[in-house]
């Protein structure tokens, strides 16, 4: 069986939300990679990744995740998190990535955090 990621990204003011839907593991991985790092490339440096209909992530989504954001850093810019489901809060919380990433129940909030 193979996994499937959704993605489609919209704008507010200068933050891009990318919001995903399926599973972000190691075979969907890179297509997130790509669509993000298209983004940097236009000078976009504010990305929130929304979860609320991602259904599963893996080590790979989430090391994935960190040096996206370790980049966007680098820029000036971040990487944040909104409305993960239950699930996928707590691979965040079990790896400790909580403690990385800024994470925000809604994506107003995470927009806001900017």
């Amino acid at each position: 069986m193979s996994s499937t990621l959704s993605m489609k990204a919209s704008a507010q003011g200068d933050v891009v939300i990318v919001h995903l839907s399926g599973a972000l593991d190691a075979t969907t991985s890179p297509a997130l990679d790509a669509a993000i790092k298209k983004l940097i490339g236009e000078g976009r440096k504010k990305i929130v990744v929304e979860m609320s209909a991602l259904t599963f992530i893996a080590s790979a989504g989430l090391g994935l995740l960190a040096a996206l954001r370790k980049q966007l850093k680098t820029a000036g810019g971040d990487l944040r998190i909104a409305a993960p489901t239950a699930a996928v809060l707590d691979v965040f919380k079990l790896l400790s990535f909580d403690k990385v990433f800024s994470i925000s129940a809604r994506v107003e909030d995470a927009v806001a955090g900017f």
